[in-house]
């Protein structure tokens, strides 16, 4: 035994030797080798092999040919160790390099190092670049990585940090640039101000920092001296803006993007900050007019981003020759267009309501690439814009443009998108649009044109042979007068033909200049279809007088009355969409669909009755992008349709079936029976200036029925300036007194952040069934219809990440109502609209409730118990009402649904027997087996197990006890900490 002990340390100190002797001989210091020998035993996976086969004293014995060592020429120190990008894993010991004393560069950044950055890092104080980006490092950012002195660089973004920033940061006078962005940080960015000193390059976008900016200036003069980029995007930041007297202490300032928080307030002058370059506030609660120095030249910004806000007042001019992206969207701004555009390349003013002559963009001198001015009210007549030479997209959708189609609208080369639908215009269609090569969208929709379209006989062949038509990705005629075909051997994926016309390969009748090409045998064909059709029109009739004799056996126990004619039936199905119109109800016009105050509607296919009346609420928020029906053919309870097979099986409050989307394909829609009065005479209010229209105008809106609720029934209407509204007609018995509706619905109103659907107006009539509701129509569809559809699938399965993001987005939604003492009240997945390819959210039917009577109000939370989404302290209350800890609840529902794709209406069984999907969830974490709930969509793989974890938990925590619910403040923060 001794003898063994005696041998082994013999081998150890001559192995020690040996090393030594290699490390005295390439001029390293023997403690720097074994340092860089430790550190290279937490690589785990070296894909590109260039660390773990090359670190090698045996075959490389002099270090600095190792893959990212660099050594100080003269002391012969290691000062670099950089292994950017090379796909590393593995769990890292940062305390091994402690022995690298003379070590100013550490970089690791793009690989996938996990674990915990040891405190002992702190004791490298010679570290002046530390990059430790893009990895997946967890847990707090060590305090001592203030005692790194010297550091200039420090950037630790993209990894899974969380808690807040250490004390002591005022240390670091040599910082130059800080970049903590996308992690899970949190703290007042008011303190965090007064610890940052000299830093040039600020970065904590994507954290959930939160706080206001309208801090003293003392707290910021030591940042403002130096910084010349700031980034405090998509955190929680909220109150005012920064002070003038403090914003004009960043003479320096180049960059400021401070966009989605919940800033409010008006901005100050800019007029001090010459250097700025890019200034992006979209998406925070800003208002006031837009300060005229960021457009007129003063400043020379080269990128404006005020989306998203609530900015009044005109743009009359914008003189700037630097700006190059000007985006105004989705704000309140008025007047008339500017006179003068100098220099952008991508202007957005969409979704205000910008007035006036669409001629004055004659004068604009940019080089404009993309021009959006759609949801505005411009009007004249187009004119030709083929000075814009670079011009790609064009958007000019829902305005008040009447007028001919130029020949020469655009001659840009480059020209991809054209968007001109639901305007006045009028006459043909010139041929000339069809003959571009780089055109790939088309939408001229909801107009007035007619004529025969530009694209027939040997024309469709020579365009095919030019190869100048097969690109057009999309092309959108709809609604329009047009005649002729379309070919269908195109193979457009998008192709939308006009109302009820057929393609140029589809049977039709020819015309009678061609009837002599046709032989008796087609004559004979043509003669057997017509017949064919005369047959089927004959069964229609006597199915549809068997139907109304049935539907009345109904009639005591549906509740709706039963009173189309014959004439109704005889609406034709390719007439205009029907017309939210008022007129007498002696004679129903045969081109218009009236509404009755004492009859709403009445569907003939079938009645609704017990839940399915409930249920029935969840297809409000999902209507079709456009009609598929005519007038006398509205969907008024798209329920009736619903498929036959699914590839899911869904409970009775599923929102499986809740959209039109579901159901687009069936060919049997229902029949409605109206009465109208002879004119509105009540009143109509407005809750904001921005829009304005007449009862007259509202009257004679194009309208299409989207479905019915347990609040009423929801139209969308198309106001003459092209400006879409869904109006909600209240059901009888169910609303306030006109001075408490009044008082409530001003505060609903007053919610002006870009993630809720805003309430506009309302009307309140002489009788108690005429209260209308009217908010904007969002064209976009919701969650559960993302969640649930099934095949074909128009959209792609949502990935952990898009559901975690949408998660935290419908979170903040609430804490923007919570923390103004309001209760959202009605939460579920259909009332969670997703607007855009990035899935940002926007909140609908929020607080109706507050306008309910005690009866509406309880039949309001019936159903949403019906669906799953009651909280249980509402089922025992005797007179419930919406809180705050019961959105709480529904919310928790909502991200158990995100995380299992399994609705809250389902009941599902196993061992224990059948449960809802509350209880199955618990059930499965109480014994261990979390992740059997989850979504095989997204639990394929170990990459995201932690964070679902943790979303699992969070979902558990939501539907606790009223006693133990966290807020949702607690809720969100908890959601920000989940990193992926």
């Amino acid at each position: 035994m001794n003898l063994s002990i005696s041998f082994a340390f013999s081998s150890y100190l001559l192995l020690l030797l040996l090393f030594s002797g290699v490390a005295s001989a390439s001029g390293f210091d023997p403690s720097e080798l074994r340092s860089l020998l430790e550190f290279k035993k937490g690589i785990k996976t070296d894909p590109f092999d260039k660390v773990l086969s090359v670190w090698d004293p045996d075959s490389r014995p002099d270090p600095t040919s190792w893959t990212g060592v660099t050594r100080d020429p003269n002391s012969g120190s290691i000062v670099s160790l950089n292994l950017d990008r090379l796909g590393l894993v593995g769990d890292l010991k940062f305390h091994t390099l402690t022995p690298l004393k003379n070590l100013q560069n550490l970089s690791l950044s793009g690989n996938a190092f996990t674990g915990r950055v040891a405190p002992a890092l702190g004791s490298i104080t010679s570290l002046q670049h530390l990059d430790l980006s893009n990895n997946q490092f967890i847990g707090t950012i060590p305090g001592r990585i203030t005692d790194l002195y010297g550091l200039n660089y420090l950037n630790l973004s993209g990894n899974k940090f969380d808690g807040g920033l250490p004390a002591g940061f005022r240390d670091l006078q040599q910082l130059r640039v800080l970049d903590l962005h996308n992690n899970a940080l949190r703290g007042d960015i008011g303190q965090l101000f007064t610890e940052l000193r000299n830093v040039e390059h600020v970065d904590l976008s994507y954290n959930a920092f939160y706080g206001g900016l309208s801090v003293a200036v003392e707290n910021v003069s030591s940042l403002a001296n130096t910084a010349r980029f700031v980034n405090l995007s998509h955190n929680q930041l909220n109150g005012g803006f920064f002070k003038e007297e403090a914003i004009g202490l960043f003479k320096n300032l180049q960059v400021l993007d401070l966009g989605d928080n919940l800033i409010a307030g008006s901005l100050p002058s800019f007029g001090s900050l010459p250097g700025l370059r890019v200034l992006r506030l979209g998406t925070n609660q800003l208002f006031g007019p837009v300060p005229v120095e960021l457009l007129e030249g003063s400043v020379r910004l080269e990128e404006l981003d005020l989306s998203r806000n609530g900015f009044t007042g005109s743009v009359r001019v914008i003189n700037s020759t630097t700006l190059k992206v000007l985006n105004l969207s989705s704000n309140q701004l008025s007047g008339d267009l500017p006179s003068s555009l100098r220099s952008c390349e991508i202007v957005d003013l969409s979704g205000n309501t910008i007035s006036g002559d669409i001629s004055v963009m004659e004068n604009w001198e940019a080089s404009l690439v993309v021009l959006n001015l759609s949801s505005n009210k411009l009007s004249g007549s187009l004119s030709n814009l083929s000075h814009f030479e670079d011009l790609n997209t064009l958007n000019l959708r829902n305005n008040s443009l009447t007028g001919a189609l130029p020949p020469l609208l655009v001659t840009s080369p480059r020209l991809s998108v054209v968007e001109l639908s639901f305007n006045q215009l009028t006459g043909p269609i010139p041929g000339s649009f069809f003959t571009s090569t780089t055109l790939k969208s088309l939408n001229l929709s909801g107009n007035h044109l007619s004529g025969v379209i530009p694209l027939q006989g040997s024309r469709v062949n020579e365009l095919l042979v030019m190869s100048s038509y097969p690109q057009m990705e999309s092309l959108d005629l709809s609604y329009n007068s047009l005649t002729g075909g379309l070919p269908s051997e195109i193979g457009n994926r998008l192709l939308i033909f006009p109302h009820g016309m057929p393609s140029a390969n589809s049977a039709q009748v020819q015309p009678p200049d061609h009837a002599g090409h046709h032989n008796s045998k087609s004559n004979v064909r043509v003669s057997i279809i017509v017949a064919s059709v005369v047959a089927a029109v004959m069964i229609v009739f006597v199915l549809l007088a068997y139907h109304r004799a049935q539907v009345k056996e109904f009639r005591g126990r549906s509740g709706f009355s039963e009173t189309t004619t014959v004439g109704d039936a005889k609406l034709g199905r390719f007439s205009r969409p029907s017309v939210f119109k008022f007129h007498s109800n002696v004679q129903t016009p045969q081109t218009s669909l009236s509404f009755s105050n004492d009859h709403l509607l009445t569907s003939k296919s079938r009645s609704l009755s017990g839940r399915q009346e409930f249920v029935a609420e969840i297809v409000e928020h999902d209507a079709p992008e456009r009609a598929t029906t005519s007038s006398a053919y509205v969907n008024t309870n798209l329920l009736d349709n619903e498929p036959t097979t699914s590839g899911r099986k869904s409970s009775p409050g599923s929102p499986l079936p809740s959209s039109p989307h579901f159901i687009e394909s069936c060919e049997q829609p229902a029949i409605l029976d109206v009465y109208s009065p002879d004119r509105l005479v009540g009143e109509l209010f407005f809750l904001d200036t921005s829009l304005k229209f007449t009862i007259e105008e509202l009257s004679r809106a194009p309208a299409e029925v989207l479905g019915r609720g347990s609040h009423g029934t929801l139209y969308k209407a198309t106001l003459r300036d092209g400006h879409m509204l869904t109006v909600k007609w209240l059901r009888v018995g169910l609303v306030k007194n006109k001075k408490e509706f009044a008082k409530e619905v001003k505060k609903i109103g007053s919610v002006r952040q870009p993630n809720f659907v805003p309430v506009r107006a309302y009307y309140w009539g002489p009788r108690e069934q005429e209260r209308l509701l009217l908010a904007d129509y969002i064209d976009c569809d919701s969650l559960a219809l993302h969640l649930y559809e099934t095949t074909p699938r128009r959209y792609s399965p949502l990935s952990f990440s898009q559901r975690l993001k949408i998660g935290v987005e419908v979170a903040r939604c609430l804490l923007y109502l919570h923390n103004r003492g309001l209760a959202h009240g009605n939460l579920k997945p259909t009332n969670i609209l997703l607007t855009d390819s990035n899935y940002h959210v926007c909140i609908t039917d929020y607080c109706l409730h507050r306008l309910m009577t005690p009866t509406g109000t309880a039949e309001q939370i019936l159903n949403l118990g019906a669906l799953g989404y009651r909280a249980p302290e509402l089922a025992l209350a005797s007179k419930p009402v919406p809180s705050l800890k019961a959105d709480v609840y529904a919310f928790g529902v909502i991200l158990m649904e995100l995380l299992t794709r399994r609705s809250a209406g389902d009941i599902i069984s196993g061992q224990s027997g059948a449960v809802d999907l509350t209880d199955w969830v618990k059930l499965c974490d109480e014994e261990g087996r979390g992740m059997d709930c989850i979504d095989r969509d997204i639990a394929g793989g170990e990459e995201h197990t932690k964070a679902m974890e943790e979303l699992l938990a969070i979902s558990l925590k939501c539907i606790l006890p009223v006693n133990e619910r966290p807020n949702i403040r607690q809720v969100f923060e908890d959601l920000c900490s989940i990193s992926v």
